[in-house]
C-alpha cells in the first residue's frame, strides 16, 4: 500500500493490535507489562514521527508538537524530569506567541522550511490562543497545514482549483477547532486520528461516485478538538 493511503489509520490500528496483544498475554501471565505504561507517552512521539513520514516531511508544526509534548511527558514518566518541571516550561508558549506577533507586526521575513511556502498556492496557518480566518484564491492550489492550539481556524478553499489530484491538507487541533470550506463536488478522504475529538463532514451534498478521483486528502490529529468540513 502506498504510504499516502490511510497512513494514520494504519499506525493507530497497528498500535491498538499490539496493545491488545500485550494486554492479552499479560492476562494469561505469559508476560508482565507492569512497566509498559511508563512508556505510553512514547506513543505520541512515534505518532509525530509517523505523521512527518506519511506527509513526506512537508508539514512540521503539528507533528513537532506531538513529538515535543510526548518527549517531555516521557522524561517525566521515567523520572528524568519532575511533572512540575514539565509544567514550569509553559512560559515558553508565551514566548512563541509573542515572537510570532512581533514577527508578523514588524514584517520580518523568516526563512521558509521545506513545504512551508509563502506563495498563494498553499496555506500554512498557526493559531495559538486566538482565531484565524483565511480565504485562498488559487488556480493551482497545492495544500498546506493548519494548526490550532487552544484556538480556532477557518479556511475557505471554495475559490481554489487543485494543482494535482489529490492535494493534501494537514490539520492539527489541540483543544481547538479547524473549519475547512471546500468547493461543491470535491471528493474528500479523511485520514485524521481523533482522541477525545474527531472530524465531521457536514456537507449536505457529497459526491457518491466511487470511481471519481479524490480531490482533497485531509490528514492530521485532533486531541480534545475538532476538524469540520463544510461547503
Amino acid at each position: 500500500m502506498n504510504k499516502n493511503q490511510l497512513p494514520n489509520q494504519l499506525f493507530i490500528g497497528g498500535a491498538l493490535v499490539l496493545g491488545g496483544l500485550l494486554l492479552f498475554l499479560n492476562n494469561l501471565d505469559v508476560i508482565d507489562i507492569g512497566g509498559f505504561w511508563r512508556w505510553l507517552p512514547s506513543l505520541f512521539i512515534l505518532l509525530g514521527i509517523w505523521q512527518l513520514y506519511a506527509n513526506n516531511f512537508r508539514f512540521f508544526t503539528g507533528p513537532l508538537i506531538l513529538i515535543g509534548g510526548g518527549f517531555l511527558f516521557q522524561m517525566s514518566a521515567l523520572g528524568v524530569l519532575g511533572i512540575d518541571s514539565v509544567f514550569d516550561l509553559w512560559p515558553l508558549i508565551l514566548i512563541v506567541i509573542g515572537g510570532s506577533i512581533l514577527v508578523e507586526r514588524l514584517g520580518i521575513e523568516l526563512p521558509s522550511l521545506p513545504g512551508r511556502s509563502r506563495d498563494p498556492d498553499s496555506v500554512n496557518i498557526l493559531s495559538i490562543f486566538n482565531g484565524a480566518e483565511h480565504t485562498a484564491e488559487s488556480e493551482s492550489f497545492e495544500g498546506g497545514e493548519l494548526t490550532a492550539v487552544f484556538g480556532g481556524i477557518e479556511v475557505d478553499l471554495r475559490q481554489t482549483t487543485p494543482a494535482t489530484q489529490p492535494i493534501t491538507l494537514n490539520a492539527f487541533a489541540l483543544f481547538g477547532g479547524v473549519e475547512i470550506k471546500i468547493p461543491e463536488g470535491w471528493r474528500v478522504r479523511r485520514d485524521i486520528i481523533g482522541i477525545f475529538g474527531g472530524t465531521d463532514d457536514s456537507r449536505k451534498n457529497k459526491p457518491d461516485d466511487p470511481n471519481r478521483p479524490v480531490d482533497l486528502v485531509i490528514t492530521g490529529f485532533a486531541l480534545f478538538g475538532g476538524i469540520e468540513i463544510k461547503n
